[in-house]
């Protein structure tokens, strides 16, 4: 901010020399503005008179602000799911990288055979519990051949 104070000053202090080197830029610069300016208060006088275009571009800018706000939030919630999923991937390479340091890897390997025996041996139990109500279901005795439904209504 000093710098733009600076150089305000010295092409306000009168100096006719800096003027003259930069007139050609400032004059390019204050003709686009004078330009802009002039098509937007045409736009906005337009605008004032007729009232239906007035409601019709406050609609639309209302509609461009709110569709911004909303592009905002949908960013907003990719962030967090993205800071959310990287944080579970690396903390789990963190633990699994843990886990090989402390037990090593015989002990890992152990792990992984006796957690999948156990996982095994869970799966086969309500298989068969799965099987069994199914069975039950469809009215299938334990000897394997079909009961008869006696006034059943289920």
């Amino acid at each position: 901010m000093d710098v733009v104070q600076d150089w305000a000053a010295y092409l306000l202090n009168g100096n006719h020399a800096a003027l003259t080197a930069y007139s050609p830029y400032l004059y390019t610069l204050y003709n686009a503005l004078h330009l802009a300016r002039s098509w937007l208060l045409h736009l906005i006088d337009q605008v004032s008179r007729k009232p239906d275009l007035a409601t019709l571009a406050l609609l639309l800018i209302i509609v461009l602000v709110s569709l911004k706000i909303l592009d905002m939030l949908w960013q907003t919630l990719l962030f967090w799911v993205r800071l959310v999923r990287r944080l579970v991937f690396w903390g789990g390479m963190a633990a699994l990288a843990l886990w090989l340091w402390g037990r090593g890897p015989a002990g890992v390997v152990e792990d992984v055979r006796y957690w999948q025996g156990a996982w095994g041996q869970e799966y086969g139990y309500w298989k068969e519990r799965e099987r069994v109500a199914r069975d039950a279901r469809l009215g299938v005795g334990y000897g394997g051949r079909q009961q008869q439904q006696q006034g059943r209504w289920f």
